[in-house]
């Protein structure tokens, strides 16, 4: 799968740029504050109908403006093209589409793993020295652009999530027992989150082989990177999802009356953590700043070969101002090594790393990019 061409109208700091890519690198070049990143995350608004980063949409409106628009053109592995358009107003109602070959898509989440994409930004690095929810996102993210039936389970519980703290937050205020109005969102926690442990447990002994592939081709074979998972209840390796479903159903009961004092779910998936180790050793408490970015991009390299096995797809890649977060050797491997993947998007303040790479290819090209705008296109030199 690759991008064509991108539009970007009212979006950020561009007023109206248009982009043809290469099928290879894409080298976006400029200083800091032009506009580099605002095209990764334009890409991302048409394979994910969101920002990478911001957290709301009226954050990419361009200063002053009420609306913006993103549109682009993929072509498949097969050869079909489909058109992706992307569009917000604030005012005079706040409304966002989005449409695909011009048909509307609801909901949003469905356009999730359609056009698979990986992204890797200096913001990421919390994955691996980050709180306990930021692997969460990591995992949970991989996993649903590979599998519309686990997304599905995710939002159903982040809903019944949402409801039971409610009910649980009003019961502590008022005094009173909540047990009978949490029935049946037991019910329903049970259900939506034991699949998501049985299918966080079966993805973590599946990425593991990717996660070593992808770290030993980087560094070599003397370390030995690993992922281990830690539910909030305790399971087996092989548990089914009814065995899960009936271990969560005693730790709710056991909870009940600490959770009516605390006001909060304290039992299920959202209290999980993923431990990423060295040689046996937690990475967050033993390894050197170099090791931990190194982990990190190996994490983002298996996260792509993962999703071209079980997407059918090959993913895009964005990589945001990571060259500037790496030293030389680990720079040049990474640019070696991501050449031949597939289309990739890389945004710079130098052309160093690029000069003897990327300038091989007539697929690759370079566009500067300068207070918002394209003001030079070609292929690199």
């Amino acid at each position: 799968m690759h991008l064509t061409n991108l539009r970007l109208r009212h979006f950020r700091n561009h007023v109206d740029s248009s982009f043809q890519f290469g099928g290879g690198t894409n080298l976006l070049l400029g200083d800091n504050g032009e506009g580099k990143t605002n095209v990764l995350e334009a890409i991302s608004y048409l394979c994910l109908t969101k920002s990478f980063y911001a957290s709301s949409d009226a954050l990419a409106l361009g200063f002053g403006g009420e609306m913006f628009e993103v549109g682009g053109t993929f072509v498949s592995g097969g050869g079909s093209e489909h058109h992706i358009r992307v569009a917000y107003t604030r005012a005079p109602v706040v409304e966002k589409v989005v449409t695909v070959d011009r048909r509307h898509v609801e909901p949003f989440t469905s356009m999730i793993g359609r056009f698979p994409i990986v992204i890797l930004s200096p913001e990421y690095a919390a994955i691996i020295a980050g709180a306990p929810v930021e692997r969460r996102k990591f995992i949970d993210f991989v996993i649903s652009q590979s599998s519309s039936a686990y997304l599905q389970h995710l939002i159903d519980y982040r809903k019944v999530l949402r409801h039971r703290n409610r009910i649980l937050k009003e019961a502590r205020i008022e005094g009173r027992d909540c047990s009978e109005l949490l029935a049946p969102w037991d019910e329903q926690l049970i259900g939506s989150g034991s699949a998501l442990t049985h299918r966080r447990a079966k993805f973590v002994r599946e990425f593991q082989e990717f996660v070593s592939s992808s770290y030993h081709h980087l560094v070599g074979s003397a370390e030995e990177p690993s992922i281990e998972y830690k539910p909030m209840i305790q399971i087996s390796e092989g548990s089914t999802e009814a065995e899960i479903g009936t271990t969560l159903k005693a730790n709710l009961e056991q909870m009940r009356a600490v959770e009516m004092r605390a006001g909060l779910t304290l039992v299920g998936p959202q209290r999980d953590e993923f431990v990423l180790k060295i040689n046996g050793l937690a990475i967050r408490d033993y390894a050197s700043q170099g090791q931990q970015k190194t982990f990190l991009i190996a994490l983002k390299i298996a996260e792509f070969f993962y999703l071209k096995e079980r997407s059918g797809e090959t993913p895009i890649l964005l990589l945001d101002d990571i060259f500037s977060e790496l030293d030389k050797h680990r720079a040049k491997e990474l640019l070696h090594f991501v050449e031949g993947l597939s289309q990739t998007f890389i945004t710079s303040t130098s052309p160093r790393f690029f000069e003897n790479g990327a300038a091989m290819h007539d697929s690759h090209k370079r566009f500067l990019i300068r207070k918002g705008a394209v003001v030079e296109e070609g292929v690199p030199v």
